[in-house]
């Protein structure tokens, strides 16, 4: 994690995928309540996330759109950037 340097743009995106709302956070933990960030046309930022590992994505057939998801490792990243722990739901 300590050499992968993203773009504010694609922090932003991973934040918006998980709704993430800083005061939302309790006992320095953020559950996430969705995981998804859905778009037309593939995203160079997404794809690069797909890339490094710290998102996964997959087509909606009917739709012919594209779901971008944080993965397990991107939200271990987030959580340090945002200092608390980062879990989704279960």
């Amino acid at each position: 994690m300590d050499d992968v340097k993203l773009s504010l743009r694609q922090i932003e995106k991973m934040e918006h995928a998980i709704g993430f709302e800083r005061g939302k956070i309790k006992r320095n933990r953020y559950k996430v309540y969705r995981n998804w960030y859905i778009v037309n046309h593939p995203d160079d930022d997404w794809e690069e996330l797909v890339f490094i590992g710290y998102a996964n994505r997959r087509l909606l057939d009917i739709e012919k759109q594209i779901v971008y998801h944080v993965s397990e490792l991107g939200m271990k990243y987030l959580g340090v950037l945002l200092g608390c722990i980062i879990t989704e739901e279960e």
